[in-house]
């Protein structure tokens, strides 16, 4: 296993078509690795499986990089800092194992670890799986090491797969699913942006509500029609369609990146 870095100035950013957004799953199995001074940094560690030509997953890191860039409020921070993980096929199937359950893959502990203790610094692993379908993320928040996993093969083209990895991001990160259908079922509503009743959403976000044009109350969230999201569209509700975050989630996001300004004083 070799690590390659990222160094870019500024800002460290560097069909089987399914329409809906995959969920995130509640369980942290990862969390226990985080070291002890956590908050520092957003760490991201690109780790490909199933690829043929190595250089394909470069570019494919590359472009998640950039559309993170782009992306408010990423594009504000200079405390991220990405690696890529150079896996032989050999080592990769050593390290993973795929599963009928959820998640689809399931990880060896020594691996995480090692990544830690390599770091020394909480991480998110984002798995690209050359040829897998199925997209996920733990349910997670800035603090603490966790899961996210890119089915390559789910997505028509890079653009499309830099969206995705968006909405698997925000959900590593504490945003919930907030898709109306089923499929997001998995995922339990709370704050920032899927409120069980107008009260709770109003508390959350009626400041943003009617001052901002796309913010309001809008049903359907966490697959339930019951559950109230702040806005029609985001990248926590369909990635394919939306652009950012929204108002309420970008702010959500802002404050978090913010700590690690904290974190550095």
């Amino acid at each position: 296993m070799s690590f390659l870095r990222f160094e870019i100035i500024g800002l460290i950013l560097c069909s089987q078509f399914i329409l809906a957004d995959a969920p995130a799953y509640s369980s942290e199995p990862h969390n226990k690795y985080h070291p002890q001074e956590p908050g520092k940094t957003l760490t991201l560690v690109f780790c490909p499986i199933n690829y043929r030509i190595l250089n394909n997953f470069i570019k494919d890191g590359e472009t998640l990089v950039r559309k993170l860039k782009i992306t408010r409020p990423f594009d504000e921070s200079n405390n991220i800092r990405f690696w890529y993980i150079n896996l032989s096929p050999q080592e990769a199937s050593r390290i993973f194992k795929s599963s009928l359950g959820f998640p689809p893959l399931k990880i060896r502990e020594d691996f995480i670890l090692k990544i830690s203790l390599k770091l020394n610094s909480v991480y998110k692993l984002v798995i690209i799986d050359a040829q897998g379908s199925t997209s996920c993320a733990e349910l997670s928040y800035l603090d603490k090491t966790s899961l996210i996993i890119l089915g390559r093969a789910r997505y028509r083209d890079r653009n499309s797969l830099a969206k995705g990895f968006l909405h698997e991001l925000g959900h590593s990160l504490g945003l919930r699913d907030e898709s109306p259908n089923g499929q997001a079922s998995r995922c339990a509503p709370g704050t920032p942006n899927c409120a069980v009743s107008m009260e709770e959403a109003e508390r959350w976000w009626g400041d943003l509500a009617g001052k901002d044009g796309r913010t309001d109350y809008i049903f359907g969230c966490c697959g339930n029609m019951s559950y109230i999201r702040p806005t029609i569209a985001s990248l926590m509700h369909d990635s394919e369609k939306a652009e950012d975050f929204g108002p309420v989630n970008e702010r959500y996001l802002r404050k978090e990146l913010d700590s690690l300004k904290t974190a550095l004083k």
